[in-house]
């Protein structure tokens, strides 16, 4: 478990709290405690990045890169549109903003119910079970590949 999926644990540690959103009809979640807000696309400004980063824009005097998170999950890509959700979220000392389609809901999940990723998913920290679903659960820091 990386450094940033540990927090947003119950007092007791037998619970985690997720946020919840949905690219292309799946359902994915991160670990609440790497949010820190979530806003709506803002202007972005091309810059030399790796193929997963769509962009970069200014959020209060820090300029955060922006990550096709549908390019990551292996879904098709689509473009950034006024209605798309911006997660601004945190990975180890990294801030950066994830495009997701929309954010639906945040959930208190029993780690019971949180199952270890399977190693062909670099991307996922681990599986949540929620009733009949399956919940991606993300890792920020595999999201954004490490600066040169």
């Amino acid at each position: 478990m990386s450094e940033g999926s540990k927090g947003a644990m119950s007092g007791n540690g037998s619970t985690m709290q997720l946020l919840i959103f949905k690219m292309a009809d799946r359902e994915y979640a991160l670990n609440l405690a790497n949010v820190v807000q979530i806003i709506r696309v803002v202007s972005q400004t091309r810059a030399p990045m790796p193929d997963s980063v769509e962009g970069m824009f200014n959020l209060r005097g820090r300029n955060i890169p922006v990550v096709d998170v549908r390019k990551e999950c292996g879904l098709p890509t689509k473009p950034c549109e006024l209605n798309t959700a911006l997660v601004i979220a945190r990975g180890n000392d990294r801030v950066m903003a994830l495009s997701v389609d929309a954010v639906s809901d945040v959930l208190t999940l029993p780690l019971t119910s949180i199952e270890p990723r399977t190693s062909e998913l670099a991307h996922v920290w681990a599986i949540g079970k929620v009733a009949d679903r399956a919940l991606f659960i993300l890792d920020p820091n595999a999201l954004l590949p490490q600066s040169g």
